[in-house]
């Protein structure tokens, strides 16, 4: 039998909840989860709840306080253009160190109803549409390599910029030129998909992980989880927990052990989903990876904040 992976998606409620609370953040950035998605309520088609934080405020706000967790930000094209998105996610890479990535999905609730960032009349579904942004994401997190930031005083050469790559990307959306913050020190952030019936899978090589049906990722209800046999799908991979009514995370000996994952062939981390193209620019094909690797543990243990707000 396959030892799965254990991850955490935190909707609004729950992310208001552990902002708040300092105990309950270290209890969190102690867990030996694979991640934790962040505002998983802004891709999954769930709705909207009665209290909500931007998923990348939040995560900023976590980087600084942990150095273990985990986490994938949900991003939201219909809210902010793939090249505004591109920035937050270097710039989270860069807070994390490495712990950082962006998860695509369903539509946020939160977000205006419209389209304002595609350029085009021609028909599309809204997979393609989100496809196209995370194309254009991965992209231009990787117009400027973090290698190409040498800093020599002895020739005054900060930046060799003829690493540097335009990326005009031409699809349902538009961008011109490198992004403005270089690429994280760990490498390009990892890119995740959640599939729902409205927004079902993309091809496995578009981005490094597919939660949900088709996907590496098995969503199962924590409310639910009791029931959960302790064996893997599909021979193996992560599992999801989700929909709990208050921050938790219960391991018990029947379900089994809860076990992190070594490092994956080329490089990546705990959601090593195959190679994928970074597109635009085919010449720098770098997957996604999550750092530190997940650790081998027992069973988790529950990290309950206390009595709600």
């Amino acid at each position: 039998m396959s030892i799965p992976f254990l991850s955490l998606a935190l909707d609004g409620p729950q992310l208001v909840e552990l902002l708040a609370d300092d105990a309950a953040i270290r209890r969190w950035d102690e867990l030996p989860s694979a991640f934790s998605v962040l505002g998983v309520e802004r891709v999954d088609g769930s709705g909207a709840r009665e209290a909500t934080v931007d998923a990348s405020v939040a995560a900023a706000i976590l980087a600084g306080r942990t150095t273990r967790a985990r986490f994938l930000v949900a991003a939201s094209p219909t809210r902010d253009h793939p090249y505004n998105l591109a920035r937050r996610v270097a710039s989270l890479g860069h807070l994390s160190r490495g712990r950082s990535g962006v998860i695509f999905g369903d539509h946020d609730p939160y977000a205006p109803a419209g389209d304002p960032w595609t350029t085009t009349d021609v028909g599309f579904t809204r997979g393609e549409q989100i496809a196209d942004a995370l194309r254009a994401v991965r992209a231009l997190e990787q117009s400027w390599p973090y290698e190409s930031v040498v800093g020599d005083l002895d020739t005054g050469i900060f930046v060799q910029s003829n690493l540097i790559r335009h990326v005009d990307h031409d699809g349902l959306h538009r961008t011109a030129g490198p992004l403005t913050v270089p690429e994280p020190p760990a490498g390009a952030s990892v890119t995740a998909w959640l599939a729902t019936d409205r927004v079902p899978a993309i091809p496995g090589d578009e981005t490094d992980l597919v939660i949900g049906a088709g996907g590496a990722v098995r969503i199962v209800d924590a409310d639910a989880a009791e029931a959960w046999s302790g064996e893997a799908s599909d021979g193996g991979g992560l599992l999801l927990l989700r929909g709990a009514s208050r921050l938790h995370a219960r391991g018990t000996a029947r379900r089994g052990r809860v076990a992190g994952r070594p490092d994956a062939p080329g490089g990546r981390r705990a959601v090593a989903a195959g190679p994928g193209p970074v597109r635009p620019v085919p010449s720098r094909r770098r997957p996604g990876r999550l750092s530190p690797a997940p650790t081998p543990c027992g069973p988790l243990t529950a990290i309950d904040p206390g009595p709600s707000r």
